[in-house]
């Protein structure tokens, strides 16, 4: 069974998202797939110095994560996005809005707690460039263990998150077949 197209704008058409918000759109998820796959690799390898690595790539993920929310932020204050092309009734409208802005909380949000947790573990977040992030409070073993399964648990719920987010794209894709998900996917563009 072939797959159908993606559907692909006019080049007058304003159906596709200016190119460096689908640039960091998908540049987060690169950095969110690696986060993840750093952190849980973890499991699986032996030895502290790999595990070590492995840590602190997560953590490199984790800033990376956060400066390119910060950024988005800002690109979407500055640069238009594609006018809508779903006729979506209000309230799926506003659950769409809710969910991109608990993204957004959560790509910047976990970073933050990370560093407040390693700081309650006495760890140092060295930074990739050099240098390290100061601590922001004393060790605190106890405190350390609690924001370790809060750091963890928020960071499946944002899987989540993530997961309803992919599924009401592929909605529009396979379904609605609006044009929403081609907006922000690149070989979409890359064709026209």
């Amino acid at each position: 069974m072939a797959s159908p197209e993606l559907p692909t704008p006019s080049a007058d058409s304003a159906a596709w998202h200016p190119r460096p918000i689908v640039v960091a759109h998908w540049l987060t998820f690169g950095l969110l797939v690696a986060a993840f796959g750093f952190v849980l690799g973890r499991d699986y390898v032996d030895g502290k110095a790999l595990e070590s690595l492995l840590l602190m790539l997560h953590r490199w993920a984790g800033l990376s994560i956060a400066l390119l929310a910060f950024t988005r932020l800002v690109l979407r204050t500055r640069l238009r996005l594609a006018e809508g092309t779903s006729d979506d009734p209000a309230w799926q409208r506003w659950i769409a809005a809710g969910i991109h802005a608990l993204l957004y909380l959560f790509m910047l949000g976990l970073p933050l707690l990370g560093w407040v947790l390693s700081s309650a573990q006495g760890q140092t977040v060295n930074l990739p460039w050099g240098g390290h992030l100061p601590a922001l409070m004393e060790p605190d073993p106890d405190l350390a263990d609690t924001l370790e399964d809060w750091h963890g648990t928020l960071a499946w719920i944002f899987a989540g998150l993530i997961g309803l987010h992919a599924a009401a794209a592929l909605f529009h894709h396979w379904v609605r077949r609006d044009g929403v998900l081609a907006a922000m996917w690149p070989p979409a563009r890359a064709s026209r």
